[in-house]
C-alpha cells in the first residue's frame, strides 16, 4: 500500500525516467538511478528537487529514513558520503541482517534460557501479549494482532520474551535469495532480561523457519547486531539515519 503522503520525482520525465526519488512526508525514502546513467549528476538533481518539494510543503528538515513502508529505512552506508557533501548529518543508524539456513541447526545445549523458560506459539488473548509488548516498545503494539503468528517464551506462565514470525517476506529481498522468513519485533520484558531467554527463543524460531522451507532468515533492522551474530546472523546492509535543515 502506498503511503498517502508519498511523492515521486522522476528525471528527466515520467515517460522515460533515468532515475527517481521518493519522499514520504518529510523523509527521503529512496533515490534510484539507472546504472547506465549513474555519475552524471542525476542523483544531485533529484535530491535538489526533493528538498524543494518538501520545503514548499512546509517541512523545515529532510530525513533519510522511515519505517512505514517495506523499503529502505535509511541511507545505505555506501551512499553516506554523497549525502554528507549535500549537507546531511548522521544522527543514527541500524543494520539489516540475514542467515542462510542450509547449514543451521538448533542445539539446545548451546543455550541456558530453557533452564527457566518454556517456548512455544502464543494462542491466548491479544490483550495479554500487547501488554507485555508495551513494556518493551509501545510503537510495536500495533503489529501484534489476532492474525499475527507470535512466538513467546514464558516463565511460570508469564510472558518473558516475544516475537512475530513471518514466512512470507520475499518483498524485502530479490528472488535470488529464495524463500525468506523473518522474526520481527523481538523483545524481552525488562524483569526477564539478561537470562539468555530471548537468544534461545530466536534460535528456536530460526530452526522453525528452516523447517518451514525457508532459505533465508532476515532481520529487517536492528541496533543489536552483535547479539544476532551470536546465532550466526551476518550484516547484510548498514543504513544511516541522516537529516538536513531546509529552512
Amino acid at each position: 500500500m502506498i503511503h498517502p503522503d508519498t511523492h515521486i520525482i522522476t528525471y528527466p520525465d515520467e515517460q522515460d525516467p533515468k532515475g527517481f526519488a521518493l519522499t514520504e512526508e518529510a523523509a527521503l525514502r529512496v533515490i534510484c538511478i539507472d546504472p547506465e546513467f549513474q555519475r552524471q549528476g542525476i542523483g544531485s538533481r533529484l535530491l535538489a528537487e526533493a528538498e524543494k518539494y518538501l520545503c514548499n510543503q512546509g517541512f523545515d528538515k529532510i530525513y533519510t529514513g522511515g519505517v512505514s513502508s517495506k523499503s529502505l529505512i535509511g541511507a545505505d552506508k555506501a551512499a553516506a558520503g554523497f549525502f554528507e557533501k549535500k549537507g546531511f548529518s548522521i544522527v543514527g543508524g541500524c543494520d539489516e541482517m540475514l542467515m542462510k539456513l542450509d547449514t543451521y541447526r538448533f542445539d539446545e545445549s548451546m543455550f541456558h534460557g530453557h533452564h527457566s523458560a518454556e517456548y512455544g506459539w502464543y494462542n491466548s488473548d491479544i490483550d495479554t501479549i500487547t501488554k507485555a509488548v508495551a513494556e518493551v516498545n509501545e510503537n510495536w503494539v500495533q503489529f501484534f494482532t489476532a492474525g499475527s503468528q507470535i512466538y513467546v517464551a514464558t516463565v511460570d506462565g508469564e510472558i518473558a520474551s516475544f516475537c512475530i514470525v513471518d514466512t512470507d517476506v520475499s518483498n524485502y529481498l530479490t528472488d535470488a535469495y529464495g524463500r525468506v522468513g523473518m522474526p520481527g519485533c523481538v523483545g524481552t520484558v525488562p524483569k526477564f532480561r539478561n537470562r539468555g531467554i530471548a537468544l534461545e527463543m530466536i534460535a528456536r524460531v530460526t530452526q522453525y523457519l528452516k523447517d518451514s522451507g525457508m532459505d533465508i532468515s532476515f532481520i529487517y533492522f536492528t541496533g543489536v547486531a552483535d547479539w544476532y551474530k551470536k546465532l550466526g546472523y551476518e550484516i547484510f546492509m548498514t543504513e544511516l539515519f541522516m537529516e538536513k535543515q531546509l529552512k
